[in-house]
């Protein structure tokens, strides 16, 4: 996506949230979310090729897509792993609407498949997996659900998931692309849609729903159903990622046949609790023979994945003087 135009400001009430909304009558509800703001906070700490950028940015709208939709209190994890030139992504969402996420990868074997065509998730490799993890805090009970990663791009796979997983209905569309500025500038934009079919109980409302186990499930014969996917799939990318359409204005434009009710706004936002603190408990926590080896260092350096903060100390100030290891 780019544009020669002069870069508008952002229309801020329509960036950086989820809006839940439910198509009446149809016994479906949804949640748009757009993550213009929040995905160049987060891409503008790493220095990732544009295809890395683009699989990091629809995790993003993922997760935040989700996660919004769960009840609980703690954080609601994507990890992505393969055998591919990316090898690890991960986002990951805060029931306050923090959001993060890292990629590692290497370079060579990145260039060599982008030159051989591939995209998306293949770039995972053949035999990657995706793993969904709700974690409420140490003393509540961790839901995690892991599939093959199938299809060819992350909406695929997720759905893939839902599939095998889920008994409800569910359609998605992710997005995230590079504007180009005048000047040579790039704002990273990225947006989603995401429509599911209500059930009696359980669904996405239940975190335990991440954990159910994996079992081929027949697709919804039902013909309601069908129309509202088709018009979900006709929403086009600009449509996604444009602040200057109200999240709103765009369900009604694609569901205002059956009637829209909206909800309030989840705000959503960039967040990393690492901090000094964080890291020097996690130095004093390693077995002791890791401690030795850090003590005979000049410095310690410990750099945050998420958000690329460098945090550096001597060995005396995480283990206090030492008996002659160094």
């Amino acid at each position: 996506m780019s544009s020669d135009a002069p870069s508008r400001a952002p229309a801020v009430d329509n960036d950086n949230l989820a809006l839940p909304f439910r198509v009446e009558g149809q016994n479906a509800n949804g949640r748009v979310v757009r993550l213009n703001g929040v995905v160049g906070e987060i891409l503008s700490a790493h220095d990732y090729p544009e295809a890395v950028n683009i699989l990091l940015g629809e995790a993003l709208v993922l997760v935040a897509m989700l996660g919004t939709m769960l009840k609980f209190d703690g954080r609601f994890i994507l990890q992505l792993h393969g055998g591919g030139p990316i090898n690890t992504l991960m986002a990951d969402y805060t029931s306050g609407g923090g959001l993060r996420g890292f990629a590692q990868f290497d370079s060579a074997g990145l260039h060599e498949n982008l030159r051989a065509g591939k995209t998306g998730i293949a770039l995972l490799g053949d035999k990657g997996h995706m793993a969904f993890t709700v974690d409420q805090g140490a003393d509540m009970e961790r839901y995690q659900g892991i599939v093959p990663l199938e299809g060819e791009t992350l909406a695929q796979a997720a759905l893939g998931y839902f599939e095998r997983s889920e008994q409800i209905g569910t359609c998605l569309k992710l997005v995230a692309a590079p504007l180009l500025l005048s000047g040579g500038e790039c704002d990273w934009r990225a947006g989603g849609i995401v429509l599911q079919q209500l059930a009696a109980e359980g669904g996405l409302a239940d975190a335990a729903a991440f954990s159910t186990p994996p079992e081929a499930k027949s697709a919804a014969d039902d013909d309601d159903w069908n129309r509202l996917s088709i018009l979900l799939h006709s929403a086009q990318p600009d449509e996604l990622l444009d602040p200057e359409l109200a999240p709103q204005d765009l369900a009604f434009r694609l569901f205002h046949e059956d009637g829209v009710r909206v909800f309030d706004k989840r705000p959503l936002h960039f967040e990393c609790p690492c901090s000094g603190d964080r890291v020097r408990n996690m130095l004093t926590g390693l077995p002791v023979e890791d401690q030795q080896e850090l003590q005979r260092e000049e410095k310690i350096e410990v750099r945050c994945e998420f958000c690329n903060a460098l945090y550096q100390f001597s060995p005396e100030e995480i283990f206090g003087k030492t008996d002659g290891h160094r």
